[in-house]
This record gives structure tokens, sequence and C-alpha cells, in this order.
């Protein structure tokens, strides 16, 4: 027997629920007729390139705007999609973006009426419930269709109603997982080999922890795991870590249907019998032991649960042949090295060197010759090398590549560098000068930044042959760029920051016997490398950093993969 009501019955109950459902309504309508002739627009965020400035499942709400300045967090429609990143560089119209998460620029030239606004409003976990709302309705309204069947049971429809919306609540959340989640970016071999470094972000609303490391939502951290499997697999396991305050909240969270059911009251009006029920007062015998259980569930859950987040990585061996992708400069060397140790001609990570001397990273001997004692610096584009240290090239610095190379027609060219001087002098090439900087006869194979800031490959198959960068875009802008040059059976190319920027289908150069260096070399003639009547400049102004020569074009993935080494 039940002495619940029926909940269709009491009409004013029914009445005020439709007045409050109906002003609702009006109110949300009101509200976004307001945004969108304000030009407001409303976004979630999905990914964790933002970092902790917006979290994924942030609400970011945007505004267009007659100006953007460096340093906004601008939303922008590009190839089909539309992504929320920071403006950081603005030229000639055109604007560059990075997500605070990403280790370089967008590749993305961007002009202003692709944007759709800046962020005027940034609200953390509000995302999640946008995301979630239109299931719970849809959820909510089948259990009320359930409820409704059997008219008369109150008891029944109660029970159909708590247990529909606490089972609907949990699906949606499993689907989402708005409170603790966490993401594995990309993961390399320890460096001493024994164990892996996992690149990890937290994409949840409460923090977590990996490892020994906790993480806030939108932190990230690189995470060294020497657990392994049986498998021998290296894994890291997250565990939820909220605080007093959250755990208490989480608590309640989890009461709220128990809660809900002891609300409701028993009907005042007698049966048509006469005779009335007595109370039930089992709700006060299993109050204490639910409540105490309860809470001692989300205990457990949120201090020793291994089921959030298990990473898995197969690296069974040393950091030199492990199958995944490097996560150095100098590891993005040795991979290319370790298959065929003749692919690499020479390698110099150019950061810690204090005599004339620089040792060959590659392990082919062939030791450079600086023209001056380098000076190095603490500003880098190899972020996880060690040491941290790039040298500063003062415009009459040289690195000299020993032993001469006949008509090199198959190999590439590889650097890191950063500048703010336009035309920059030549950053890396080949030429005939033994021992010097200035070239006496020949000089192409070279990439050198013209007047304009574009980055340029030359070589000279009996013709000016250039890749230049697209125009509107200066890489003189004192950011770390990493650059690859290839010549090959199957052309030429030009990458930029990991990216493809131009291509061309000669497959030869010069031919003549010659030197490689980094940071010197003459560029007489060349087009836009400098003044058109007297000599462009001979030697680069700037810092380098991690620079090879190959003996073959790298792929395309191996240039994505060398950059994220630096970069990441």
């Amino acid at each position: 027997m039940s002495g619940l009501p029926d909940a269709p019955r009491p009409r004013a109950r029914r009445r005020a629920a439709l007045i409050a459902a109906v002003a609702i309504a009006v109110l949300a309508i009101a509200t976004a007729v307001v945004g969108v002739a304000g030009g407001l627009r409303a976004f979630v965020v999905e990914t964790p390139s933002m970092a902790e400035a917006a979290p994924v499942g942030s609400l970011v709400v945007v505004r267009p705007s007659a100006d953007y300045a460096v340093g906004d967090v601008i939303t922008f429609e590009v190839d089909g999609r539309t992504v929320t990143h920071r403006l950081v560089a603005e030229h000639d119209g055109v604007l560059r973006t990075r997500g605070d998460l990403n280790g370089a620029d967008d590749a993305w030239a961007l002009s202003a009426d692709q944007v759709v606004g800046s962020a005027i409003a940034i609200v953390p976990g509000i995302g999640f419930l946008a995301l979630a709302a239109p299931w719970l309705l849809l959820g909510a309204a089948v259990v009320e269709v359930v409820a409704r069947l059997r008219r008369g049971r109150a008891s029944w429809s109660w029970a159909v109603r708590l247990t529909g919306w606490a089972v609907t609540l949990t699906a949606v959340t499993l689907w989402l997982r708005p409170w603790f989640n966490l993401r594995l970016l990309d993961f390399r071999a320890a460096d001493a080999g024994a164990g892996a470094l996992m690149n990890v972000v937290n994409t949840g609303i409460l923090p977590v922890l990996a490892g020994s490391t906790r993480l806030t939502s939108g932190q990230h951290a690189v995470v060294l795991t020497t657990d392994q499997l049986p498998s021998g697999l290296f894994s890291l396991t997250a565990v939820p870590d909220p605080d007093l305050v959250t755990r208490v909240v989480l608590c309640l969270l989890c009461l709220t249907p128990f809660l809900a059911s002891l609300a409701i009251r028993p009907d005042d009006d007698p049966p048509p019998d006469g005779r009335r029920e007595r109370p039930d007062r089992r709700a006060r015998t299993v109050l204490l032991p639910l409540t105490l259980l309860t809470i001692l569930a989300v205990i457990a859950l949120t201090t020793l649960s291994t089921s959030g987040a298990v990473f898995s990585a197969s690296v069974r061996n040393t950091a030199d042949t492990a199958g995944v992708a490097p996560r150095t400069c100098r590891d993005a060397v040795s991979r290319v090295a370790t298959p065929v140790p003749a692919d690499v001609y020479a390698a110099y990570a150019m950061g810690g060197t204090t005599g004339t001397g620089e040792t060959d990273i590659s392990g082919n001997g062939r030791t450079g010759t600086w023209s001056l004692p380098p000076v190095t610096t603490a500003s880098i584009g190899c972020r996880h090398d060690v040491p941290a240290r790039s040298t500063r090239f003062s415009g009459s610095q040289c690195l000299l590549v020993p032993n001469p190379v006949n008509d090199p027609e198959s190999f590439s060219l590889e650097v890191w560098f950063s500048t703010t001087t336009r035309p920059s002098g030549k950053i890396a090439g080949f030429g005939n000068g033994n021992g010097i900087a200035l070239d006496p006869d020949y000089w192409d194979r070279h990439i050198y930044l013209d007047t304009a800031g574009r980055v340029v490959f030359g070589t000279f198959p009996n013709y000016f042959m250039s890749i230049v960068t697209p125009p509107g875009r200066s890489y003189a802008d004192g950011a770390w760029h990493a650059v690859v040059a290839t010549l090959s059976a199957q052309g030429t190319a030009l990458y930029v920051d990991g990216v493809l920027v131009g291509s061309d289908p000669s497959t030869s150069a010069q031919n003549y016997v010659g030197y490689w260096r980094f940071g010197c070399g003459r560029l007489t003639y060349w087009p836009d490398a400098g003044l058109s009547v007297l000599p462009p400049p001979t030697n680069f102004v700037g810092n380098l950093q991690y620079g090879a020569v190959y003996t073959r074009a790298l792929t395309p993935a191996e240039v994505q993969s060398h950059y994220q080494a630096g970069a990441w």
C-alpha cells in the first residue's frame, strides 16, 4: 500500500510548475535574442590546447571587434572547423595564433574576416552542462512518460522518476566524463632508458593525481612512470584527488535521490473507507547506514580508485631504439642515424661548447669549427634538450663543417633559428669556401630570410631556383622556428615548423665540391637576400640551435616528428 500522492492530482502544483517552465523558457529565449542582437556567440571547448586558460568543458562567449590585440583569446573558423586560440602576432593584416599548450604557432595565416570574435567570458565547466542539457532533458522526458504509464500508483511513479533521473545523469556523466579525466598527449622513452615519460593533461573539472603530480583542470605535465604490465608495457594510472569541500559536495549529490525520496510526504486525505495507513518508519532504520555507506563510497572512489585513466606505452628498450616518436632534438638526430648511420652527415647541438670545436652529436666524428669562441644564450627552440642553451650569432660568427662534399644531390638541411633581423644573412648552406665564411666561387643549397622576413631555400641548377614561404608572414619575429630544406630525386621541398610550405620539381643543384656550414656564407645575386647594389649580409644575426645535415631527404612524417621533438 502507498500513501504517496499522485503527482498529477494537485492542480496548484501543476500550475506552479507550468508557470515556472514558461518563465524559464521565456528568459532563455530573451537571453538568446539579446545575445544574437549584440553579436555574442557561445562555444564549448572540446580540446585541451588552451590549457588552464580555457580547459576542456569551458564555455567561451565571444563578441566581434573592429580590432584584435595580441594576447586576446579569439575564436576563428578555418578548414571547416571552429578554433579558439590566443592571438600571438599580427603583421600586414595576417593574424598568427597559438594554443597556450602548444609549443609553436598554428600553421594558419588568418585574415580578420575569419575571426568570429574575441572572448569576453570563459567559464570553466559550464560547457559540460551545455553539452549535457539536451540529453538530460530527453532522458527526463522519457522517464516522465514511463512514470505516467500507471496512473494512480504514486509510489511506482516516483520510484520510476528517482531511478530514471539517476540513471540518466549517470549515463550522461559516463559519456562526457566531466569530473575526472586525463588525456594522454604523447609519450616517449625516458632518457635513461628506464621507464616512459608521458605527457598528460587534465581534461576534467576536478583535480587528479598522475603519479605523484597533482593536476588541476587544464594543467599538463610530463610524468615519469616505471610501472609495467605483465605484457611489458609501461602504464600510468590517474587517481581522483578532490579537496575536502568537493568530497562533501559529492556525498550530498550522491545522496540526493535518497533525500528526495524522504521528502515525499504521505497524502493527508484519508482513504475512502476511512482507514488511515500506519506511517512507514523504515526510512529511519536505513537513513544512517545508507548515508555512511555513501560517504565511504565517495571517499574510496575519489581516493583509491584506479579506473579513472590508465595509459600504456610500448616502450620496451632504450631511448635510442624505442618505437615511439623522438622527444628531444638530439633524439631526433639519433633516430635517423640508428637504422642507417650514413643517413646523417653531421649534427651539432650548438649550445654547450666553450672552445672553438663543436662536437658532432651524430657519432660520425665530424667536429665543427667555430670562427669565433661561441657565446651561448638561454633562449632555446628545443625545449627539452640539455643543456638548454643556443648560440648567439652576432654577424661575424660561423660554424664550419669539415670535409669537402662533391655535388650533394640528395640531402636535408635542418636547423632551429630565432631572429629579429631581415634580411638575416645565411642561416645554413653550402659553398666552396674551405674554412672561410666568404665563398670564392660557388654558393647555393642555402637557407636565409629575405628582406620581408620570408624563409628562402635556394639551389642553382644553372638558374636561380628559390622556394619562398607565402607572403604576409615574417619569420624575423623573435620566435623560434624549425626549418628543413630537402633535395632528392623527388624534387626540392621547404618545411617551416613541421609544415611543408613549398616545393619544386627541380632535382639538381650547382655541380661543385663544397662544404656545409651554419650561420655564414655568401648570398650575392640571390633574390631579396639584401641590398641590390652592395653585397648582402654574409653572416647570420640571431640564435641557432640543433643544426644537422642528412644525406637523404627526410620524409614529411620525420620532419613533423623532429619539429614536435623540440616544440612539445
